[in-house]
């Protein structure tokens, strides 16, 4: 699949394309902060900015609000904050647009959106996937390279921070209307790249449910689908010519203390599309391992396990059967532990009490069980698994998914 860590499925149609590098969830706070706000955001991506710089189109998934005021919305989960002195780390890269379409970027207020959206801007970068509303939030970014005109769109699925219809927010996902919105951006573009914040945290496999969607973009007409979120690497599929890459990983995620690096958080790939008018013909990998200091490429050695590993993993999603029962055994695994938390929140928060903040956000902790497609997908299959009596038989095969869990490059 891979060579010289590169997966090609078509040769180029004529001289004269371009290269989009992707990166996966940033989020440059505590520790991150710390150094961008020392003079050291250099630093920091040193090991992989030549990547970057060899790319004609360079896009990352910018996770975090950038205010130095705090106004942390009612939600479940961390409300992520970061100094708007942190676009210092992506003028390092040369990055050309942040995606904002995400779980966090609405944290602190549709104001902070707007907020981020002009330090953003007046760093010179462009954004996709979030606006002062829902159109604009959900309306393609128009681009060029080497001549082909690009449109890209940015979907999230529905956690908090979402756009209204006079409300500053992410783009949701919403198949029909994504669906509507590729086919539309397909008549005034040559190309439509689609990128997804949604999935499964520390899955590597995506839910049928994501799979059948992201498909279904493909097949609409977009000519790259690529998703973060899962905070671990996944798997990569080609279908009828068209790339899903269904999570990078983390791309710089640090936290307040030193944590060890041998958990899928600190690790994940860069992905560079090469690309000529009728859309990308070829993906090359770079893979890198991070800690709260810096963004390092892994060595040669290393670098041969990581590859072996992408093709066992990728190799899954071909098989929709093993998908399904890998995708029962999480929920087996994870959907108790979830209803379990959700319960124990609103027992203590019961009844609801408008009046008490500390109350309500009990009680959003359950909400999002219900309205994030992937905690839905979770709740939905665990029920099923309930009602047809087939908990523990779907549990005996988590342990061949955890197997997945464990990379080999990142042994110590």
């Amino acid at each position: 699949m891979f060579e010289n860590r590169v997966i090609r499925w078509r040769d180029p149609a004529a001289a004269g394309g371009f290269t989009a590098v992707f990166a996966g969830d940033c989020c440059p706070h505590q520790k991150g902060a710390e150094l961008i706000l020392g003079g050291k955001a250099d630093s920091i991506v040193a090991g992989v900015k030549d990547f970057f710089a060899a790319s004609d189109l360079r896009i990352i998934q910018w996770e975090t609000p950038l205010s130095r005021s705090e106004s942390p919305i009612d939600k479940s989960g961390p409300n992520l904050l970061a100094p708007p002195e942190s676009t210092a780390l992506l003028k390092c890269l040369g990055i050309d647009v942040a995606l904002l379409a995400n779980n966090h970027i609405g944290d602190h207020g549709p104001d902070v959106v707007m907020e981020t959206i002009g330090h953003l801007a007046s760093a010179g970068m462009g954004v996709a996937g979030a606006g002062r509303n829902l159109d604009a939030a959900c309306a393609p970014l128009a681009l060029e390279r080497k001549g082909i005109r690009i449109a890209l769109l940015n979907f999230a699925e529905n956690e908090f921070g979402t756009a209204g219809r006079n409300k500053a927010g992410s783009a949701p996902l919403s198949p029909p209307a994504n669906i509507g919105a590729i086919r539309a951006a397909k008549q005034g573009a040559d190309l439509v790249f689609v990128a997804v914040h949604g999935g499964h945290e520390e899955n590597p496999f995506p839910s049928p449910r994501m799979a059948e969607t992201y498909r279904a973009f493909a097949d609409a007409g977009a000519s790259i689908v690529f998703n973060c979120h899962t905070h671990c690497p996944g798997g990569i599929e080609i279908r009828n010519g068209i790339p899903i890459v269904y999570s990078p990983g983390n791309f710089y995620f640090p936290w307040a203390s030193d944590e060890p690096m041998d958990a899928p958080w600190w690790t994940g790939y860069l992905s560079r599309f090469h690309c000529d008018e009728k859309g990308a013909y070829a993906l090359e990998l770079m893979p890198y391992v991070f800690d709260n200091a810096a963004v390092h490429a892994i060595p040669p050695a290393k670098e041969r396990k990581f590859f072996e590993y992408m093709e066992k993993l990728s190799a899954v999603l071909g098989d929709q059967g093993l998908v399904q029962k890998f995708f029962e055994a999480w929920c087996a695994q994870s959907g108790m532990a979830h209803l379990q938390m959700a319960g124990d929140s609103l027992k203590s928060a019961w009844p609801l009490d408008m009046s008490s903040r500390d109350n309500v956000r009990k009680w959003l902790l359950a909400r999002n069980l219900f309205t994030c497609e992937s905690h839905c997908d979770m709740m939905k299959q665990f029920f099923r698994l309930v009602e047809e009596r087939r908990l523990d038989k779907a549990a005996a095969l988590f342990p061949e998914l955890a197997g997945f869990q464990s990379l080999p490059w990142m042994a110590r």
